[in-house]
Formats: C-alpha cells, sequence, structure tokens
C-alpha cells in the first residue's frame, strides 16, 4: 500500500520553495509590455519560464508554446493525461495586504501571498503528485503532462492558442477550484454597457479592474464643497460598517468607499464598492447612472431585480457590477454574470434589455459555455473516491459550481480542489493563503486520484 501522504512530506521544502518561485512573480497581464514571445506581457513570461525551469531541473521533457502556454511531460507513453493550471494571476489590491502581496510568506503553517491558492500552488501540487508517481516507478499506462497557460483570468486566449497547436489528453483535470470534484461549471457571461447620462453633481465614478472580481474601493467625485457630503458619507459608512474617507479636492469633493473583494463566481461573499457607494450617492444626486446601479444591483447579487434569477441543476443564477467606468456623462460599466446551463442567450438579453432601455443604455455580450461530465463516469468517480480516502468526508458530494476554469477548453476535463469544504482561501482578495497542510493533503489526493486513472 502506497502511503502517498508520506511521499509528499519528504517533498515539503522543495514544494513550498518552488511555489514561492512562482507566487515572486507579479504575472499579471500587462498589455504594455506585449510582444512575440510573451502575449500577456513580461511578468507573465518570466512566471511561464520559470515554470519550464522547475521541469527541466527535474529532468523531464518541456514545451514553450510560443508564450502562450507551455507544458511538462512526465512519462513517455503515447496516451496522454493532462494537468491543467495556470500562471496568472488577478491584481492586488493597493492596500489591505498584511504580507507582502508577492512574497509567498510563509507563517504560521500557511502560505500568503497572490497565486499561492490560485493557482500557482496548485499548479504545484499537481505537479508533485505526477512527479511522485514517477519517482516511485509506479506502473502506468498513460504519460503525464502538466499544462500551464498565462491567461485563465482574462478569458483563457492561452488554452484556447495551446490547443490549436498540441492534442487534448484523453481526461484531465484543473487543480483551481474546490473539493470535491466538479462536475459542473456555470456559463460565463459579461455585459459591456455603455452610454450617456446627465452628469447632474456627479464628475466621475470608477471602481474596478477586472469583472470577475467583486470590487472592493470605489471613487466618486462630486461637485461642492466636502461640507455637503461629509457628515452624511461618514453616517452611511458607519451604519454600513464600512470604511472610507471624504477628500477635498479643490472646488469638489472626493468620496472613497471600501468594500470586500470577492470571487465574482461568489459575489455573496464580497461587500461591492460600487454598489455600494451607489446606494449612498442616490441620497445626494439624482444623476440617473446612479440610480440604475442602485434600482438593480443594490442588495441583489442573483438578477431578482433585473429579472433574470434562476435556480437550476448548477445552482443560482450571480451577477456581480465588476467594472465601472464614468466621467464626463459617459458610462462604461462591465457586469459578469454566472448562468445555470438551462438559461438561453434570448432569455438574458430580453430581460436586459427591459432595464437597459429605460435609461438609453447600450450592451454587448456573449454568452460562454457551460461545462457538464457525467457524474457518474469514471472520471469523476475515481477523483471523488481520492478525495473520499484522504478526507473520509461521504457528507460532500460532486458538485456544479459559477467558477469558470481551464475545464472548458478541453474533452472530459474538470475542476478538482485545491479548497476544502469550509476553507475560505481568500482567492482573488487581500491576504489570499493557503495552509501548508491542507496543500499536503490536496497532493496526496491528486498523487492517488491520478494513479488510480493511469495505472497499468
Amino acid at each position: 500500500m502506497i502511503d502517498f501522504l508520506e511521499e509528499v512530506y519528504k517533498r515539503k521544502n522543495e514544494m513550498i520553495e518552488d511555489i514561492q518561485t512562482l507566487c515572486q512573480i507579479p504575472s499579471v497581464l500587462d498589455e504594455t509590455t506585449t510582444n512575440e514571445g510573451q502575449p500577456f506581457g513580461i511578468k507573465c513570461r518570466e512566471a511561464l519560464e520559470a515554470m519550464l525551469e522547475i521541469g527541466k531541473r527535474d529532468g523531464f521533457v518541456c514545451e514553450n508554446v510560443d508564450g502562450y502556454a507551455g507544458h511538462i511531460d512526465i512519462g513517455d507513453h503515447e496516451e496522454t493525461f493532462g494537468i491543467l493550471g495556470h500562471l496568472d494571476v488577478v491584481p492586488c489590491n493597493a492596500s489591505g495586504w498584511n504580507t507582502e502581496p508577492y512574497g509567498a510568506t510563509l507563517e504560521n503553517g500557511k502560505l500568503y501571498g497572490r497565486g499561492v491558492a490560485d493557482d500557482k500552488g496548485p499548479l504545484i501540487a499537481g505537479y508533485y503528485a505526477a512527479k511522485i508517481i514517477h519517482e516511485l516507478n509506479l506502473p502506468v499506462r498513460m504519460k503525464t503532462r502538466i499544462i500551464f497557460g498565462c491567461n485563465e483570468e482574462n478569458g483563457s486566449k492561452c488554452m484556447q492558442y495551446y490547443f490549436t497547436k498540441k492534442p487534448y489528453p484523453a481526461m484531465g483535470f484543473t487543480p483551481d477550484a474546490e473539493f470535491p470534484v466538479v462536475y459542473g461549471e456555470k456559463a460565463g457571461v459579461n455585459f459591456k454597457i455603455t452610454g450617456t447620462v446627465d452628469n447632474d453633481n456627479l464628475i466621475g465614478l470608477y471602481s474596478g479592474t477586472r469583472a470577475n472580481i467583486v470590487p472592493e474601493v470605489c471613487e466618486a467625485y462630486l461637485t461642492g464643497s466636502y461640507k455637503q457630503y461629509r457628515e452624511s458619507f461618514l453616517a452611511y459608512l458607519s451604519k454600513h460598517h464600512l470604511e472610507g474617507h471624504v477628500e477635498e479636492e479643490g472646488n469638489h469633493t472626493k468620496l472613497v468607499l471600501i468594500g470586500k473583494s470577492a470571487h465574482a463566481s461568489t459575489p455573496e461573499l464580497g461587500i461591492n464598492g460600487a454598489v455600494y457607494m451607489c446606494h449612498y450617492l442616490r441620497t445626494v444626486s439624482q444623476n440617473q447612472l446612479v440610480e440604475f446601479i442602485d434600482k438593480y444591483f443594490y442588495n441583489d447579487c442573483y438578477g431578482e431585480k433585473l429579472g433574470i434569477a434562476y435556480t437550476g441543476l448548477m445552482g443560482q443564477l450571480t451577477v456581480n457590477l465588476g467594472v465601472l467606468n464614468y466621467k464626463n456623462g459617459n458610462v462604461s460599466m462591465i457586469v459578469d454574470m454566472r448562468v445555470p446551463h438551462e438559461v438561453t442567450d434570448e432569455q438574458l438579453t430580453k430581460k436586459m434589455h427591459q432595464s437597459l432601455d429605460f435609461y438609453q443604455l447600450k450592451e454587448t455580450h456573449e454568452l460562454g459555455k457551460a461545462l457538464y461530465v457525467d457524474p457518474q463516469s469514471e472520471l469523476i468517480q475515481k477523483l471523488h473516491n481520492a478525495y473520499v480516502e484522504f478526507t473520509s468526508d461521504n457528507v460532500h458530494q460532486p458538485q456544479a459550481i459559477g467558477g469558470g476554469t481551464y475545464a472548458k477548453t478541453m474533452p472530459n476535463c474538470v475542476a478538482f480542489g485545491v479548497e476544502f469544504p469550509g476553507g475560505d482561501n481568500k482567492i482573488h482578495q487581500n491576504n489570499e493563503e493557503i495552509s501548508i497542510d491542507d496543500l499536503m493533503k490536496a497532493t496526496a489526493i491528486y498523487a492517488k486520484a491520478l494513479y488510480d486513472l493511469i495505472k497499468e
């Protein structure tokens, strides 16, 4: 009987060092440094090269696919099992971190830093799971290909490109969600909303940089002295247990409200700075954009006020106002939705237009695809059984989620871990973290599941 957990702990220090190497590279999409061989910017390329160097160090065959993605082959069989992870990360807020955001700091049995849980730490866990099987010289019928891209957080163009150059593995998983195994993922859609509204006393309104994050900070610029707003705004912050402040900017006033970031697939876990700011502004401004946002988004993450609420086999439809830019009457905003597979594009569009038309706002969007793998399939069952073996958890069953992962980019692939039920790795938030013990256990689960799927 192979003790995979013991084998993982033998390699704990090396795993931590490899995660720190990757996480100390701030691999955020940077369109100002895109070039041939680095389509997502220089830091994403550096992360890609760093992961390839780890594979080369260990003696495996590695390939860089034009800077979009890369892979490490462990074993030499023709048939392939894929483990897909991503090296790009979402940006960090300028404040709110207790450690260096890109430090991958080890404290009190946890790693802290952007990417430790999403998705560099889990990618290394998958890599070491395959490496352990190889180093133990276990009999297998498939090689494992560790595949990693640099654009998952902004549309997965990396994997779309990669699979035009390389064949699909026979099956696979991505360690980029939660346990137990995920058999279904909702479709994603971004509604890009534009238009022009009367200024009123609102000069500017700004919040969010990525649609797939609940925006934490919102800034509003208003005509008039700060004395007009200070008392009511601070009282509003206190009432809603929020942080923020008022600044005097010449003859104008700047309001700053700080909510709480979260992943857009679980907007109920965040406090949307833009939405809460507009709820306040509604009391001091007649601006129609403010009215629109407050009317349709305040205290509603599920589209009930928009008339698009739906609960299906994959759960509830979710809504996140992720990006908001307003200046001199010009509106630009992005609303991120995670949509159960039963909902049609026509149903969404009809309801959205009913809300937008009144305010003379326009939209463009493209409904993505949902993912569904038979829960009774060999892939799902063996992944889940490995999870149960190491956790004794028979309560939590295979599930569907709102987040979109690389699993959608190839057939017969699902998300599997790394977050355990009841855990909170603060994905896309300040102080992202992962427990070392959880990481070790996840790696053992991956090794066991992988071996059960590829052994002779």
